[in-house]
């Protein structure tokens, strides 16, 4: 077990890999892979005492931290954080972990259920706690009071604390959306049902309001000014305010109802994500949509900067808001903020709450900050409740075992395997290879690869030189191309394989389909030189990932005609851009694109190349090529997708002998389409008037 000072240290930076690690976190702050660690002149003496113990315990070789990442399973929705700021996760599938403070270690919290049921599905549905006091909270979601009826009446009940939980049941039937207490013991809930349910005394007992909503429409949010002025909204455009606890109720005009912004064709979700009250004017989120308005005059009026989510201090009545770049501000009104502090969140939210005048924040990586005036402070999840388990990639060297697992880095030597954290970076390694047993480098599975050495503990940017060389001293033997897309209720793929029928021709005969485990073979009769092929490895072997031109591309009239019939056909029923912001699609505006390509930046090819998808889905497209010389060493080349695939499916990913890389040469895909048939699968992004299709989208959702 770590000491206090210890477990500070530990929690004072993101890695303890070496003294080096601690003293640019103390020197330089803005360090991207340093925590917290704030410190003023009447607290040095305690800094020079740390630094001290560390500088001792390395030598003694005693700071290994042996904390494991905490397991947490099932999906998190909300973060929850009592007045004495002790932080709660709780999870759809009834599991519960808890932190003492963000500078502690994390636990597992004793089950508050006997669970029967192997696959979690009959486990209570965990949301949120909801905190009256440091010792008073109630515990929500989609739960039944009891295992012989399948309502959904239940709610878990504390008073010391979360040592304890007693189940109870609120009279209703309804996955609760919302929860809104106070510190007097007043508490609303409502969800699924549309009704509102009240409790007076610190959520023991419950009763029934006169709600405005019923299970069509379902409450979905609300905020209380006090025990009887309050403000909700449903999941279908509805908002309605109270001035005495919802015995009657005012219907008030939504941002949709007044036209503030445009609903994609095909798609409609007007709900109300999340609203409250603040001094005299009403905060909204419909549909990832923010806006305020007067409370006495409904006109919704967007705010100065563009707020991804919003919470309310009501202590101090400021608001705050994490900006659609992660800055975090408070406002004192709605055109007057100034930002917290100057570091952003280094990703995306799913929940935020403010205790004491701080913010807390989950992270969609579930990783914990709390930002106040003193700065941001960030905390992973690690508990000592466990060991460190085998991490999911694991590399054998001399005498060190490296390990990887997320964005983690652990070492273990190689005859205990006692694993140990070496650093937790900024970024998911989806693979690595190991040099020796102080260098690696890491791949992100995206586009960069790094090196990272024990000497530094820093990774840096790494850009593989040659790294075709030993594939290419060997003729080419065979390579293999396979297109195809799987996932719930389908799977097919096509295939072709080239042999080598002599020193310089690579030959096939037939393309083979395989849907659903039936396979059909055709005729194909097509031969390459293997020259062709070597040529354009050579390339790539040469310049690994360099970015093609306008030019590189060789567009010619005949891909202009094309792309205009795609326009007349792809847009016809496409009223809006869905997928960035809303607006009408201007068809002139598309068809003046082939005039300009000439006169348009490189840059936007890179641009375009190096966007992330934007989609998940249970459903995976790929195209992938396998190439093996004479030494039968073999040459990965796949990509892979969800919904959609960029032109002449760029980039690809390349891997051979451990070592990874980026592709964006044309010819290669040129080779690939010029060695599969009309009828292959995915053959159609093969295309140069696809990419000018994408170009028109990039400028088109450039235009303000």
């Amino acid at each position: 077990m770590m000491t206090k000072k210890e477990q500070r240290l530990y929690n004072s930076t993101l890695a303890i890999g070496g003294v080096s690690t601690l003293i640019d976190s103390l020197v330089v702050k803005s360090t991207p892979f340093a925590k917290h660690l704030t410190f003023s002149n009447n607290k040095m003496k305690n800094c020079i005492y740390i630094l001290t113990l560390l500088l001792t315990t390395t030598v003694l070789g005693q700071t290994k931290d042996r904390r494991a990442e905490l397991d947490i399973s099932g999906r998190i929705n909300q973060i929850s954080v009592s007045p004495d700021e002790k932080i709660w996760l709780v999870t759809a599938i009834g599991n519960i972990y808890y932190t003492n403070n963000i500078d502690s270690n994390w636990h597992y919290a004793k089950p508050i259920f006997k669970s029967t049921d192997k696959l979690d599905i009959e486990n209570p549905h965990l949301e949120r706690i909801s905190y009256f006091n440091k010792d008073t909270a109630i515990m929500t979601g989609y739960i039944s009071a009891s295992t012989k009826e399948y309502k959904k009446n239940g709610y878990f009940l504390t008073k010391d604390a979360g040592n304890t939980w007693k189940l109870h049941d609120f009279g209703g039937d309804s996955w609760i959306n919302n929860v809104f207490v106070d510190k007097q013991g007043n508490a609303w809930m409502g969800g699924s049902s549309g009704e509102i349910f009240f409790s007076k005394d610190f959520g023991q007992h419950w009763e029934k309001l006169n709600s405005p909503y019923n299970s069509f429409s379902r409450m979905h949010c609300i905020f209380m000014l006090n025990s009887t002025t309050g403000i909700s909204g449903a999941l279908h455009n509805e908002i309605y305010t109270t001035s005495d606890n919802w015995k009657s109720n005012k219907k008030i005009k939504t941002p949709y109802d007044q036209k503030k912004y445009n609903i994609p064709n095909g798609y409609i979700d007007n709900r109300i994500e999340k609203i409250l009250i603040w001094n005299n004017y009403i905060v909204v989120n419909q549909n990832g949509h923010i806006y305020y308005s007067e409370l006495n005059k409904i006109d919704w009026k967007p705010f100065p900067i563009k707020i991804f989510d919003f919470e309310l201090d009501n202590d101090s009545k400021t608001l705050f808001a994490i900006s659609d770049s992660l800055k975090i501000v408070s406002l004192t009104s709605p055109t007057e903020f100034h930002l917290v502090t100057d570091k952003q969140l280094p990703s995306y939210p799913i929940d935020i709450k403010v205790v004491n005048g701080s913010l807390f924040v989950i992270s969609s990586g579930y990783e914990v900050y709390k930002v106040d005036k003193s700065g941001l402070t960030r905390s992973i999840p690690y508990t000592e409740d466990k060991k460190i388990e085998e991490p999911e990639i694991v590399k054998q060297g001399t005498k060190l075992v490296w390990g990887t697992n997320g964005n983690q880095i652990y070492l273990a030597d190689d005859n205990k395997r006692d694993w140990y954290r070496e650093k937790a970076l900024d970024f998911y390694i989806r693979d690595f290879r190991l040099l020796n047993d102080s260098i690696a480098i890491l791949w992100d599975g995206f586009k960069n690869n790094y090196i990272y050495s024990l000497s530094d503990h820093k990774p840096k940017l790494y850009y593989p030189e040659t790294p075709l060389k030993t594939l290419l001293t060997s003729p080419i033997k065979s390579f293999v191309i396979n297109s195809g897309s799987q996932g719930c209720f389908h799977s097919y793929d096509d295939e072709v394989r080239y042999e080598s029928v002599n020193d310089s021709i690579l030959e096939t005969t037939k393309t083979y389909s395989n849907k659903d485990q039936e396979i059909k073979s055709s005729n194909f009769n097509n031969k390459i030189n293997s020259s062709t092929l070597t040529n354009v490895l050579n390339d790539i072997n040469s310049n690994p990932s360099a970015i093609p031109t306008f030019k590189d591309f060789h567009i010619t009239e005949s891909d202009k005609k094309s792309y205009l019939t795609m326009v007349d056909n792809e847009l016809k029923n496409k009223g809006t851009d869905y997928f960035e912001k809303n607006k009408k699609i201007n068809k002139d505006f598309y068809y003046s694109v082939p005039a300009m390509l000439d006169t348009l930046n490189n840059s936007i090819i890179s641009t375009i190349y190096n966007q992330p998808e934007g989609w998940s889905s249970t459903t995976n497209n790929w195209f992938s090529i396998q190439i093996i010389n004479q030494n039968n060493e073999t040459l990965n080349i796949v990509r892979s997708y969800y919904v959609k695939t960029l032109p002449w499916n760029l980039p690809w990913k390349f891997e051979y002998n451990g070592q990874y890389f980026n592709c964006y040469n044309i010819e290669l895909s040129r080779l690939i389409k010029a060695c599969i048939d009309d009828d292959f699968t995915d053959k159609k992004v093969f295309s140069n008037s696809r990419l000018i299709m994408e170009v028109a989208d990039y400028l088109w959702n450039m235009e303000e």
